[in-house]
């Protein structure tokens, strides 16, 4: 009687873990996609202000202004380009932090 006692609480303590990981996918999943919008909405608003009479735009037109305006090969090279001067600038600030931390030891 024991053992059958013992194997339902285990198995009711495994659907609750169980439950705990979907609740927290959940969540982590909820989180990305604030995020995401977060970004998206930045940036349209960027867009926005930039180009003021483009607000009633439909999703097409907005396409063909941004397919006219840019070359997509053009744009991928500046944000490559971005991206390689954001990292050399995080790996100089990691230096200087570590200097830092050398002097004060």
């Amino acid at each position: 009687m024991k053992n059958i006692d013992e194997k339902i609480l285990m198995e009711e303590e495994i659907k609750q873990l169980q439950n705990k990981r979907k609740k927290l996918i959940s969540q982590q999943k909820q989180e990305e996609r604030k995020k995401r919008d977060r970004r998206i909405y930045e940036k349209g608003a960027v867009f926005e202000s930039i180009f003021t009479e483009s607000k009633n735009f439909t999703k097409d037109e907005f396409y063909q202004l941004i397919t006219s305006l840019i070359r997509k090969e053009e744009a991928n090279l500046k944000i490559l380009k971005i991206i390689e001067s954001r990292e050399e600038t995080e790996s100089k600030n990691i230096e200087n932090q570590e200097t830092v931390t050398d002097i004060e030891e």
